[in-house]
C-alpha cells in the first residue's frame, strides 16, 4: 500500500469515531432553554477533568451500515483529550492543544495532523469541549423537556446539527448524537463517569514506541 494511500486510510477510520459528572436536577420541570443550558454550563464551569466510558453508534448513508463501538474517554481543560477505542476498533486518539495523533494498534501506524474545527466531523465527541459555551457556538432550540437541538453558528466541518439529551443524574450530558450534511449520524452515550479525580498530563501524551510507522500530515 502506497503511504498516500495509508494516509487515506487513517483518515477515512477517523470519520465514525469520533469520542463525557455532577448531580443535575430533573429536566422534567425544564420549560426554556434558558434553564436547560444554565444547568449544563454551571457543571461545565465547575469541571477542570472527566473521565468514563461511552458507546458509539455509527450510521453511513453511503454504505447503508451501521458500526458499534465502545471505549473509555478522558478530558482536561482547556484542551486535553483522549479516545480508548475498544475491540475491534482497537484505537488511540489523542488531542491535545492544536494537535491530534491517531494510533491503529494493529496496524502499528500512527498519523499525527492538527486539529481544528474542521476535523469535528472526524472526531466528533471532540464537540463536547464547546458545551461550555452553547450559546456562543450554537442557535438552540428546545425539542422536548431533556432533549436540545443545537444547529452551529460557524462552520464546523460537515455537522448539520445536533442533538443533546440531558442526563437527570449525574454528567449534564447522557447520550449526544451528530447529523451531518450527507446524512449520516452518529450517536454515543456516555456512561461511568468521574468528574475531577486527578488526571496526569501524561495521559494526553502519545508515546512514540518502537516499530510505529508514523505518518505526520503537518510536513
Amino acid at each position: 500500500m502506497s503511504v498516500v494511500s495509508k494516509k487515506n486510510s487513517l483518515l477515512y477510520s477517523l470519520f465514525s469515531r469520533v469520542p463525557v459528572p455532577y448531580p443535575l436536577s430533573p429536566a422534567s420541570h425544564a420549560s426554556t432553554v434558558d434553564e436547560v443550558v444554565g444547568r449544563i454550563q454551571k457543571i461545565y464551569g465547575e469541571m477542570k477533568e472527566v473521565q468514563g466510558k461511552f458507546s458509539q453508534t455509527s450510521y453511513i448513508k453511503d454504505l447503508d451500515k451501521i458500526e458499534r463501538y465502545e471505549g473509555e474517554f478522558f478530558m482536561k481543560k482547556p484542551s486535553s483529550m483522549r479516545w480508548n477505542f475498544s475491540k475491534p476498533r482497537d484505537e488511540e486518539v489523542i488531542i491535545k492543544e492544536n494537535d491530534i495523533w491517531i494510533y491503529k494498534k494493529s496496524e502499528k501506524q500512527a498519523l499525527k495532523s492538527a486539529f481544528s474545527k474542521d476535523a469535528y466531523n472526524h472526531v466528533p465527541i471532540a464537540l463536547l469541549n464547546n458545551f461550555g459555551d452553547l450559546k456562543n457556538n450554537f442557535d438552540i432550540k428546545l425539542i422536548k423537556d431533556d432533549t436540545l437541538e443545537l444547529t452551529p453558528k460557524r462552520r464546523m466541518g460537515f455537522i448539520n446539527k445536533l442533538l443533546i439529551e440531558v442526563n437527570s443524574t449525574d454528567f449534564p450530558v447522557k447520550t449526544f448524537s451528530v447529523f451531518d450534511v450527507y446524512g449520516n449520524k452518529i450517536n454515543i452515550t456516555i456512561k461511568d463517569v468521574k468528574i475531577n479525580s486527578g488526571l496526569e498530563d501524561s495521559i494526553f501524551i502519545f508515546k512514540l514506541q518502537p516499530g510505529i510507522e508514523v505518518f505526520d500530515l503537518n510536513q
